[in-house]
């Protein structure tokens, strides 16, 4: 297998990766939507990505990806082919084939799948096949989740409270899935995967739709706490069946299964074939470095013992509560990362930055997280 020693990270957002491949020693070039200054800073070259026509301006990056050694393909781009690469070019993707990626994003895909492998998840059906069988609807426990087939970060769910509800909506986004909400604690295991083995790197606390910091929604994906203590049995079943999903999915490299752990045990709620917005506090708390874990498990080199936490680390993302401009320099604060340049205009609801938090115990890493949340408003004027 030839050298890696250019990468390209593809994403709506790959900031994470690309400063993690940097710190690795790999020269990072990278292509999303957000261009933040801590991003161009790790990379060689930024390349900026329209986030509403993502697939079509990466068909422009022809040239780019010819340069480079490999390629790693991040959020956004679930249900993409790359159908427009040369075959050379396609082999330098580091990860999972953009077909096995489209598969397994497939939450309804999924659902099934787990239904033959005997693993617990919630019951789960299209908006056609409930709009086509209404007895469906019957079979499910209110309130449900209904949430686009393809695609992360919450932003698109909500509650249908009643069968009624349930049947209306069904009609109106039949490809949308809707599945039975499972009440306990979001969580989530991150893994490193060659084509023999899986390792569980870290169990990791989601959270998830935080009025501090205005996500726009209750389902809205707003950062991690790295390691997630719970019991020992939970914990080590979440991993078993992470690893024993990733095996059976055929995944490899940076993978991520998230679950819901309740009183009765985890529940496996979908899988993301790709690197995790989670890198940033498994990597803090272990001091593994996930890209070259990842680069290696790719290229078939034994992967490393499961990972021991060293201590906690916390991120979180804010949102902007209404139209906003950055009027503080964040790159000079420390502990903030996803920098946006000065002067940037925030539109309502989207991202402004993430804060960082880093301590002996879960209390003391999200405390310092959210000191580093409280300047991130503080550096916004919002629109009177």
């Amino acid at each position: 297998m030839h050298e890696i020693r250019k990468i390209l990270a593809i994403g709506y957002s790959v900031r994470h990766i690309v400063c993690s491949g940097s710190r690795a020693g790999y020269e990072m070039y990278a292509a999303d939507a957000f261009g933040d200054v801590d991003t161009k800073r790790c990379a060689k070259r930024h390349f900026p990505l329209n986030p509403l026509q993502l697939q079509a301006d990466v068909k422009l990056l022809k040239a780019e990806i010819n340069e480079v050694d490999g390629i790693i393909i991040g959020s956004g781009f679930e249900r993409a082919d790359f159908d427009f690469l040369k075959v050379e070019d396609r082999r330098k993707i580091l990860g999972n084939a953009p077909e096995k990626t489209k598969e397994v994003s497939n939450k309804a895909w999924l659902s099934s799948r787990l239904d033959d492998l005997g693993i617990p998840h919630p019951l789960a059906y299209t908006g056609r096949e409930i709009a086509e069988g209404e007895e469906k609807a019957k079979r499910l426990h209110y309130p449900v989740v209904a949430k686009p087939a393809y695609g992360g970060g919450g932003t698109a769910n909500f509650f249908c409270n009643t069968e009624k509800e349930l049947i209306r909506w069904a009609k109106q986004l039949p490809d949308f899935l809707y599945q039975e909400y499972i009440k306990g604690t979001p969580a989530s295991v991150s893994l490193i995967s060659s084509k023999r083995e899986a390792i569980s790197v870290s169990v990791n606390e989601q959270l998830i739709g935080l009025d501090s910091v205005d996500a726009p929604g209750p389902f809205v994906y707003c950062g991690n706490i790295s390691p997630f203590v719970t019991k020992f049995s939970d914990s080590e079943r979440l991993c078993e069946i992470a690893a024993e999903l990733t095996t059976e999915l055929g995944l490899i490299g940076s993978n991520g299964v998230d679950f819901v752990v309740t009183d009765d045990g985890p529940v496996v709620i979908e899988v993301n074939p790709r690197f995790q917005g989670s890198l940033d506090t498994v990597e803090l708390s272990t001091g593994l470095n996930l890209v070259d874990a990842s680069m290696k498990a790719v290229r078939g080199d034994l992967l490393m013992e499961r990972a021991e936490a060293k201590r906690y680390a916390a991120k979180a993302i804010v949102f902007a509560k209404q139209e906003g401009m950055v009027v503080e320099n964040f790159d000079r604060l420390g502990g903030i990362v996803d920098i946006p340049e000065k002067g940037r205009i925030i539109k309502s609801e989207e991202t402004i930055a993430t804060g960082i938090g880093i301590g002996d115990s879960r209390i003391g890493a999200f405390t310092e997280t959210m000191k580093n949340i409280n300047r991130i408003k503080a550096g916004v004027r919002y629109k009177i």
